[in-house]
């Protein structure tokens, strides 16, 4: 017993218990400090506009400010300058984590190229849809009358000239039409179609007279 004692006043004995607390405080205050280098736990940072930058641009800012970055896709939009970023995710403001991925896309800057559809027989009301799959533009539209068809593509023209389908062209070009009929949203052609009408009332006034007059004209012969 007297040993024991001994032992537990010695300094070996309070050497090796100060030795282990000093152990477990190092290892809570570094296990506490590479929590917070590797996740930064609790802290949350802004993601930065990019939007409209250069892409180059917006992914030397993403890297200088702890940000990864992915490019997801790359898009074609002729209203926009080549190489910006159109799109980004999460938005810009929103509050993430260091170290968040960005995902961007981006407008391409290079040109595009598409086949040409053939439109020609097609019903005109279905041009929009199929402009629009086939990532081209409708461009001006030339009204032809017809007597056959109506409301029919009689051509289709590229840069004023006809263009065959299959055709390499940029996507986004305007596509220019001729179609068979009237335009809808003209006035002229309201004033021709009533002029039409007067001119045919006109004339079926015309004929209702005729056997009246024909009709007097017999009948003043017969009184004679």
């Amino acid at each position: 017993m007297k040993k024991f004692f001994n032992f537990i006043f010695s300094k070996a004995f309070w050497f090796n218990i100060l030795g282990i607390i000093l152990l477990f405080v190092i290892a809570i205050v570094v296990l506490m400090v590479s929590l917070k280098s590797c996740t930064r736990h609790g802290e949350s940072v802004t993601v930065p506009t990019v939007v409209g930058m250069d892409a180059d641009e917006a992914i030397a800012m993403l890297k200088n400010e702890d940000f990864n970055y992915e490019v997801i896709d790359t898009l074609y939009i002729d209203s926009l300058p080549k190489g910006v970023v159109v799109e980004q995710n999460p938005a810009k403001e929103s509050l993430v984590k260091h170290g968040r991925t960005v995902y961007i896309k981006v407008n391409t800057r290079d040109e595009i190229l598409v086949k040409m559809p053939s439109f020609v027989g097609e019903q005109y009301k279905t041009l929009d849809v199929r402009l629009k799959h086939s990532k081209l533009k409708k461009g001006t539209v030339k009204w032809q009358k017809d007597g056959e068809v109506v409301n029919i593509v009689l051509k289709q023209l590229y840069n004023g000239r006809p263009i065959e389908p299959g055709t390499e062209i940029k996507q986004g070009s305007r596509i220019d039409f001729v179609v068979a009929g009237r335009d809808p949203n003209s006035k002229d052609d309201e004033e021709e179609d009533e002029e039409e009408k007067t001119s045919t009332l006109e004339e079926m006034s015309k004929l209702d007279e005729s056997p009246k007059t024909s009709s007097e004209h017999n009948d003043t012969n017969f009184d004679e």
